[in-house]
């Protein structure tokens, strides 16, 4: 991976940060996430994903796309260890509404230790905040507040060997993800990668999912519509096949054709 032509394609200033610090991790994971959309065109379209680091980079800064966790989590984790971080991705297990749960570690998170304490620096999920969280106890806990909304990261048990993502909706904390703590590899996910891509069940397969936040809040595209949220107010614009492309390029900064869409 050329770190260079990726923090060129990002817009970090390589010189703003010496040192793998706290600051420097929220600087790179903000210019990150307002960059990089979270999208799965490439599953929509049927084009196979590939989890080598090479060809990531290859698809978001020469391609100008974007992706969705097994790539975003992935390439992040390689920027953050060769810029001097402590990174790793973890297996993580999405909460569905109504209680259930997707596929175990169907989720790929990424967390990153400073000082001996671990922060979620997860670019891959589509709705969590530009800023990292801290992983504490429910009673310590640490809010991060950000335009998309509310979040925390706390730990599940007393054995502190895995953690809830939390966002407040509806006057409660509601659980996106429950994740381990213990380092993976990417070819661990190789099952639930092979899944996301190809199983008519799977969430990607059923449904486009295009999203990034915006400094009023967060947009997000599917097959339907586009949804662009500022604060509790949402505004809906029907999606066509005459003008997705332009609604890409404006709100995603995406050249790229979707098939499912030119048929509409």
């Amino acid at each position: 991976m050329n770190v260079k032509g990726l923090e060129n394609h990002l817009k970090i200033d390589a010189r703003e940060f010496e040192t793998p610090t706290l600051e420097a991790l929220n600087y790179y994971i903000e210019h990150y996430m307002l960059t990089v959309p979270f999208e799965n065109i490439d599953v929509q379209n049927k084009v196979k994903i590939s989890v080598a680091v090479d060809d990531i980079y290859d698809k978001i800064v020469r391609q100008n796309r974007g992706g969705y966790c097994y790539e975003m989590n992935h390439l992040f984790q390689s920027y953050l260890n060769k810029k001097g971080f402590d990174a790793r991705i973890v297996s993580a297990t999405i909460h569905t509404p109504g209680g259930g749960r997707s596929q175990r570690g169907s989720h790929v998170s990424l967390l990153v230790c400073i000082d001996g304490v671990d922060y979620v620096a997860d670019v891959g999920f589509g709705d969590l905040p530009i800023h990292v969280m801290p992983i504490t106890s429910a009673e310590n806990t640490n809010i991060i507040e950000d335009k998309s909304g509310t979040f925390r990261a706390i730990f599940q048990n007393e054995q502190h060997d895995s953690f809830f993502v939390q966002k407040w909706e509806g006057n409660q904390w509601h659980t996106k993800y429950e994740a381990g703590l213990s380092g993976k590899r990417i070819q661990d996910f190789a099952e639930n990668i092979e899944y996301n891509q190809t199983n008519p069940n799977s969430i990607f397969v059923k449904r486009l999912i295009i999203t990034m936040p915006k400094s009023y809040g967060r947009v997000t595209m599917s097959q339907n519509y586009l949804t662009i949220t500022k604060g509790d107010k949402k505004e809906k614009t029907e999606i066509t096949a005459q003008n997705y492309r332009s609604i890409l390029k404006k709100y995603f900064n995406l050249d790229v054709t979707i098939q499912r869409l030119e048929l509409k």
